[in-house]
């Protein structure tokens, strides 16, 4: 028999197994009771908005009742609808076991910054720049921005959030962004008792490199305590005032 008959009639088969396994399986799982739910958050963005017990609770409000049920009786689309409308969930999968176990599994939204404004409130932006509130459960220590913050400077402020976020040394240094209306903002740092200021947001990671540089050749040497403040403001410059030192 011609092999191309031969290699034909062997997926066919291998084909036609599959189809009758998923049948049975799809069979199987019409008579399968829920036994068991489950409720898997992924942690590895390190912070801890959702609880198992609220989303299980998110579902109870509404109504359903899983335990005990025949799976193919519960509304899978429904249930991660439910779980979506929790601010801090990012992505939802719900799937069940030939066991009876449903298991609902979670992602979660990860802060980039803290808004402390005098004019829009108190809340977090998101690793996509999209507004976060506050949790009563938890909260994240990310960057700090306040002061007189307006709709305006949301999105230079994820920017310059997202930058010292993803650099090891700014992500340790910086502490707090200070926005002092209308074009002056500045950083707080960790390590040296001095005050930065950025002016605007135009420019900031070349501002921030030449910081590193003066870091590295000129604080190294004088001290990280002898300047009050580090103006960056200037092309090319980074213009310094000296601490007072206190008469004895």
């Amino acid at each position: 028999m011609n092999r191309k008959i031969l290699a034909s009639i062997g997926w066919l088969l291998v084909i036609t197994g599959i189809i009758v396994l998923m049948g049975f399986i799809e069979s199987k799982q019409k008579n399968i009771i829920c036994e068991k739910v489950t409720v898997n958050i992924d942690q590895r963005v390190d912070c801890f908005f959702v609880e198992k017990r609220g989303i299980l609770n998110m579902i109870k409000k509404e109504g359903i009742e899983i335990i005990g049920k025949p799976i193919s009786a519960i509304d899978f689309q429904l249930l991660e609808q439910i779980a979506q409308a929790h601010p801090f969930v990012n992505e939802v999968e719900v799937y069940s076991t030939l066991s009876g176990e449903l298991r609902i599994e979670i992602s979660q939204k990860k802060p980039s910054i803290r808004i402390m404004s005098d004019v829009l409130g108190d809340f977090y932006l998101d690793q996509k720049g999209e507004r976060l509130p506050l949790s009563k459960i938890y909260t994240d220590r990310v960057l700090l921005a306040n002061g007189n913050i307006h709709a305006e400077h949301l999105k230079d402020l994820f920017l310059l959030a997202t930058f010292v976020n993803k650099n090891k040394f700014w992500n340790a240094q910086i502490q707090q962004i200070y926005v002092a209306w209308p074009h002056e903002i500045q950083l707080v740092t960790r390590v040296g008792r001095h005050k930065i200021l950025l002016g605007d947001f135009s420019n900031i990671e070349e501002k921030l490199n030449k910081l590193f540089d003066f870091y590295q050749y000129g604080l190294n040497n004088k001290g990280w305590d002898l300047y009050s403040t580090i103006d960056l403001k200037y092309k090319n410059q980074v213009v310094c005032k000296k601490r007072q030192m206190k008469s004895e």
